[in-house]
């Protein structure tokens, strides 16, 4: 079992300053050199500010392994500063499995841009939004402060 393997069976507590009750993300599913994705913890629904906050956390998770597979400190700390033409076409709906796509655009020293994407994958096919249906999109700025 290489460190990548590893990596993606850690919790998503610690890799980045995020704790519970607060934290959203599970873990990580997949992890890239510019991107990756996050699947969420189950819930009882969530509307669209608590899915931007999903989309911030899987940026601030998926920088946390990013920094621990190179070697770096425990978790990534940080702050959204920013959402762009971020879009909730629906909201998440109780007990739908999440997984958060987030793949990094553009860096100008601390300061990150992230394109999001969160997708459902409700099963149930009476509502009308079979697997894989996009619930929220868009483009996150997020300024990393370190390590904790």
């Amino acid at each position: 079992m290489d460190n990548l393997d590893l990596l993606l069976r850690l919790p998503a507590a610690a890799l980045t300053a995020h704790q519970a009750p607060a934290l959203l993300v599970a873990r990580v599913a997949a992890l890239q050199p510019q991107g990756g994705a996050v699947e969420l913890l189950g819930h009882q629904g969530l509307d669209g500010l608590q899915l931007l906050e999903a989309c911030a956390q899987a940026v601030a998770v998926l920088n946390g392994a990013r920094m621990r597979l190179g070697g770096g400190g425990a978790a990534a700390s940080g702050m959204l500063v920013g959402a762009k033409s971020f879009t909730v076409l629906r909201c998440a709906r109780p007990g739908e499995r999440v997984r958060v796509a987030a793949t990094l655009t553009h860096e100008l020293g601390a300061l990150q841009l992230h394109a999001v994407s969160a997708q459902g994958e409700d099963q149930d096919a009476a509502a009308g939004a079979g697997p894989g249906a996009t619930l929220a999109h868009g483009e996150l700025k997020v300024v990393r402060t370190g390590t904790t």
